[in-house]
């Protein structure tokens, strides 16, 4: 089997959680180099993932004839500028979501897309759900999404605390809006937000193809509720998901009425939850959440609260080997990673979202900040 040869840019907590495995078990990969400025966690990485090469100077990779490929995982005020140097120097690019913090910066990556030629993949993951691609497809048999709702929900407050208020709607809405517009193979016509507190809101938005969507958007919850939730109703029938690991179908003769999907599984991490998905869909990862939640809470304890029996073996389990209760599920990173090395060896247009779709995420980001400051609703 042939391999595209990449290189990795970025060595942090994405690319630990997902690039690193991801492009070390993809079919279509060969990894021949990593790049990082802190030394230890280079050498670290490389080790692990047996990795022939480990760099700190981003040029020297960028350099070398062989790399094909560069994964671009750093800071996000340094991904533009990354991608548009991998560009010039003749490579293929996936790079993290957002593309950049402003729509300006994602215009120039797509300016320097078209000069150099070359693929630009923006990690919006989710267009590989097996979950969501098993939905557009039962959606378009019946002719196309008319209504969505679509639910972000986690403990932004928690992994988010370093961010202002207010910009959740960038770091991670973007995937929502990249998936609502493959869903709907439409523009997004308008958009409207409103806000209970900040990192809480709800979105209304009109595409150009007559579909409606609404998205609540909240960094207030708690793990033991599942992150995401998918519902959508076609000119007929309906379908929901829940959090990718189950999808039900509602008037649709066609297809079964229960889809279960594996979940996705890490080195470091229980092995199981991505064959209990398979197997139970919904209710285990009710469970699952459920569970680790309440050991996490119960280790936190109170005032007057008795340390539990069993707290070392709660303790190694919880800052080990337990599942990663948002990563445990699979939202497409390792399908979109293989698809994008294929269409590098191929030279086939790949169905990633392109630099194009991150600057239309980009302006959605950032008109939705705008309806939700000034209570206004912002056309296109």
């Amino acid at each position: 089997m042939y391999r595209a040869v990449f290189g990795l840019i970025g060595t942090g907590g994405i690319a630990q959680s997902q690039h690193l495995p991801n492009l070390t078990r993809a079919p279509h990969v060969r990894l021949k180099t990593i790049c990082d400025l802190r030394a230890d966690v280079l050498a670290e990485m490389q080790k692990k993932y047996n990795v022939p090469n480990a760099v700190s100077d981003h040029a020297l990779l960028l350099a070398d004839p062989e790399i094909q490929a560069v994964v671009v995982a750093t800071r996000e005020d340094h991904q533009a500028p990354l991608t548009i140097e991998a560009l010039r120097a003749g490579k293929h690019v996936y790079v993290e979501k957002p593309l950049a913090n402003t729509a300006e910066e994602c215009a120039a990556v797509v300016e320097a897309q078209k000069k150099a030629r070359r693929f630009v993949a923006v990690g919006f993951n989710r267009r590989f759900a097996p979950a969501y691609r098993k939905v557009r497809e039962v959606l378009w048999a019946d002719g196309g999404p008319k209504n969505i709702h679509y639910r972000m929900a986690d403990e932004y407050w928690r992994w988010g605390a370093a961010y202002p208020p207010g910009v959740r709607v960038i770091h991670e809405l973007g995937h929502v809006f990249d998936l609502l517009r493959w869903l709907t193979r439409s523009e997004v016509e308008s958009v409207y937000v409103i806000q209970s507190r900040a990192d809480d809101e709800v979105y209304a938005l009109r595409f150009r193809s007559g579909c409606v969507a609404s998205i609540m958007n909240s960094g207030q919850a708690t793990f033991d509720l599942p992150k995401e939730r998918l519902e959508a109703i076609g000119t007929r029938g309906g379908v929901t998901v829940e959090d990718f690991v189950e999808l039900r179908t509602f008037g649709y003769k066609a297809y079964p009425a229960v889809f279960r999907f594996p979940g996705h599984t890490h080195p470091d991490r229980e092995y199981s939850p991505k064959y209990l998905f398979e197997k139970g869909g919904a209710e285990v990862l009710y469970d699952l959440r459920r569970v680790g939640w309440e050991l996490r809470e119960g280790l936190a304890g109170g005032t007057g609260a008795q340390t539990p029996p069993d707290a070392a073996e709660r303790s190694r389990y919880l800052d080990g080997t337990c599942p990663n209760w948002n990563y445990m599920v699979d939202k497409g990173w390792l399908w979109a990673m293989d698809h994008f090395a294929r269409c590098v060896l191929s030279g086939e247009t790949p169905e990633n979202a392109s630099a194009a779709d991150g600057l239309a995420a980009s302006v959605l980001s950032h008109a939705s900040i705008r309806s939700r400051d000034k209570q206004e609703i912002v056309r296109f």
